[in-house]
């Protein structure tokens, strides 16, 4: 074993000062304040940065809301002017004067809404038939064009939105929307179509004031471009299904907003997003990430600059004001060295006469007293008082296979444990001798004192001090409990003593790590 040495936290040296507690609270008071100003700088900017990113989320779901009904009015206008041709179609036929009654509706249709390139009549063959600028189709066939083969397979009352195509006739490129014609007996009879300018939509996009580097798409439900701000020609017709606005958003939300990078230039933009009430068309309105924060960085840069500057500020005056009550500190130690150079030896010879130089613990000298003590206090109240022998399993073992100066930081441990559970003035941790230990309870009686013991054998597992020496392969210990009211004649320390080291014996004996009891 070593020998026995004074506690660390009770050795004091000539010359050596004691932390002021001013001092102390100086210093917590600057590390609290430098703390809460960089915390709060902190949160300032983080906020500033979430709320550019939700009003940029709010500004563009609300655009392409907008965005969304603008389309809805647009083709809206052109589905109500091809059931209009339709209906007369189907009600009044193609004969000659109907045929002349039909061109001046759809010259007036085309007259009154100047973004459509033009609208057609086509026979079940794909032959031109009618057309709104009154030129003729003779040998006009589109029997090719997806939209008329939609049709002759799809009896519906519904129109179709086709894909950007070139014009034919005009070299424009224009999106059809188109219906189907049947006959009485519901055969198909052809196709009525009208085009847009993919330019109407491109001029109308362009009257927004946004970034370069916004988006603006007119998409149809299956995820095929029909127009594309920043305008490239080589992005229409582009499909884009796989995106996780269409893979995993839309199918859960019809309107809404989403952060993603675009895959035509790997911008990543905070889009907001809308599907047409009455028709298979999506809108998505993209404010890039970079130019909605731009201004935030600018801020942030000057907000984190300024609290630099003020933190630096409040670090000086901290030292300052730390160097000022250290110096007081000093003079002070040097005030009372003195006294605590006289003090020192008187207390450092108390503390080697009742306290245990390797544990802390109180040694046996103090044990001794101390249980008189108690004992003659009980027997004169007629309260209980409870004793608990603790005893290191396999500690034989433990420094055989660890080496002594193991088993010396294991007697330590388990002290500085049993010094944690000290929980009432009358209570004593004790070292009896060698690997024993000795709890003395005042004002408990045995189930006190058993419930106490399980708590003692619960920390010193808890410890996880290994010991390949042990079968639970840790530091363990057998507790031996006793209580009872002393006789004040027929009872002395040395029979509790004695009654708590039988009960010891038989928590070694019925196989360690356990708490047995005098009874």
């Amino acid at each position: 074993m070593l020998a026995p040495q004074l506690p660390p936290q009770k050795q004091q040296f000539p010359g050596k000062k004691k932390n002021s507690p001013l001092l102390y609270q100086a210093g917590v008071f600057v590390i609290i304040v430098v703390f809460t100003l960089i915390m709060f700088n902190a949160w300032q900017i983080w906020n500033a940065h979430q709320r550019n990113l939700q009003i940029a989320a709010n500004d563009s779901e609300n655009l392409a809301r907008s965005l969304a009904q603008h389309a809805e009015d647009s083709f809206a206008q052109v589905d109500n002017n091809l059931s209009d041709l339709s209906e007369r179609i189907e009600t009044d036929g193609l004969g000659e004067s109907q045929r002349l009654r039909l061109q001046k509706v759809m010259q007036t249709q085309a007259s009154n809404f100047p973004q459509l390139h033009g609208s057609f009549v086509y026979d079940a063959q794909g032959n031109g038939i009618l057309t709104s600028n009154g030129k003729p189709l003779s040998h006009a066939n589109n029997a090719d064009r997806a939209y008329f083969k939609y049709h002759v397979t799809h009896n519906n009352n519904t129109i179709y939105i086709g894909k950007v195509i070139r014009s034919r006739s005009t070299g424009d490129l224009i999106i059809p929307i188109s219906r189907r014609l049947n006959h009485v007996d519901g055969s198909f009879a052809g196709v009525v179509i009208a085009t847009l300018y993919v330019d109407y939509f491109r001029q109308f996009y362009n009257t927004f004031a946004l970034n370069n580097n916004a988006s603006l798409s007119l998409v149809l439900a299956d995820g095929t471009i029909l127009y594309r701000r920043p305008y490239n020609e080589e992005a229409i017709g582009k499909n884009i299904s796989h995106s996780i606005l269409f893979r995993d958003v839309l199918p859960h939300s019809p309107f809404g907003n989403v952060t993603q990078v675009s895959q035509f230039d790997n911008v990543e933009r905070v889009y907001g997003y809308s599907q047409v009430a009455r028709y298979p068309l999506v809108i998505t309105a993209g404010l890039s990430k970079k130019d909605v924060l731009a201004d935030w960085r600018s801020d942030a840069s000057l907000f984190a600059l300024g609290g630099g500057v003020l933190l630096s500020i409040l670090l000086a005056l901290g030292l300052v004001l730390i160097r000022q009550i250290n110096h007081s500190v000093q003079t002070e130690v040097e005030l009372v060295r003195t006294r605590d150079q006289l003090t020192l030896m008187n207390h450092t010879l108390e503390e080697l006469a009742l306290l245990d130089g390797l544990t802390g613990l109180a040694n046996r000298r103090q044990f001794d007293i101390a249980l008189k003590n108690e004992m003659t206090r009980a027997a004169r109240n007629d309260r209980s008082v409870a004793l608990l022998m603790v005893d290191i399993d396999y500690f034989k073992q433990f420094n055989d296979i660890y080496g002594h100066v193991a088993g010396d930081r294991c007697l330590q441990q388990l002290g500085r444990m049993l010094q944690s559970m000290v929980n009432r003035p009358g209570d004593l941790m004790a070292r009896y001798g060698g690997e024993e230990l000795a709890i003395i309870l005042p004002d408990t009686d045995l189930q006190g004192a058993i419930a106490f013991a399980e708590r003692v054998l619960e920390g010193i597992q808890q410890l996880r001090i290994a010991h390949t020496g042990s079968p639970l392969g840790i530091i363990t210990a057998s507790i031996g409990a006793s209580a009872k009211v002393p006789h004040p004649y027929n009872d002395t320390p040395l029979s509790l003593v004695s009654v708590a080291d039988k009960a010891l014996y038989t928590a070694k004996k019925g196989g360690k790590n356990r708490v047995c009891s005098s009874l």
